[in-house]
């Protein structure tokens, strides 16, 4: 499945077709933490790993493309302790383009939230939380790193499913720490 997306992908660039589309791999895990604290060195892991495709599209750009405004589709496989899937569409995401070292380190710093549908109610959530939902809300907090000027970029970001202060479900939630890599086209 994946090599006909990049034929594509390559099809697209050369002739001129795609622009503000992406394309990421993410592969994370989840950890024991509230998500203030998942990032932490000492932070407590989980036995749960996530696989996640993501798609991306720009249709907005704003301040001389300083920000720009993204929706993401993703599809999320887990695997370890937990094994279901996870959907999250559509996220609407702000990104942040422009920091004063660009010409040495292209950097993006980014914010999403979208609806999340888990195929079964996930097993680390209800052990980490009183309780969960099939769905929540997603939000990601992201950072890429990349040449100055390249089609890819390595990317790490944390995957937060959410009760939502309680306006979605009475408890639940997750994170994940990821990394991952993108091509935009």
């Amino acid at each position: 499945m994946i090599v006909p997306i990049l034929i594509l992908l390559v099809v697209f660039e050369s002739v001129g077709l795609a622009q503000d589309y992406g394309i990421s791999l993410i592969v994370g895990q989840l950890t024991e933490e509230k998500w203030e604290d998942a990032i932490l060195p000492d932070a407590d892991y989980a036995d749960a790993t996530l696989g996640v495709m993501a798609g991306s599209w720009t249709p907005f750009r704003f301040f001389d493309d300083k920000l720009s405004c993204e929706l993401e589709a993703q599809i999320g496989k887990y695997f370890g302790d937990q094994d279901h899937w996870e959907f999250n569409l559509p996220v609407i995401a702000l990104r942040w383009h422009r920091f004063p070292w660009d010409r040495y380190l292209a950097n993006t710093i980014a914010w999403g939230i979208g609806p999340s549908y888990a195929t079964e109610v996930p097993y680390v959530e209800l052990e980490t939380n009183d309780g969960s939902s099939r769905w929540l809300i997603y939000w990601y907090g992201e950072l890429t790193f990349a040449p100055p000027v390249a089609s890819w970029e390595l990317l790490l970001r944390l995957h937060h499913r959410s009760d939502g202060f309680g306006s979605v479900a009475e408890d639940g939630g997750s994170n994940a720490v990821c990394t991952g890599l993108r091509y935009r086209f």
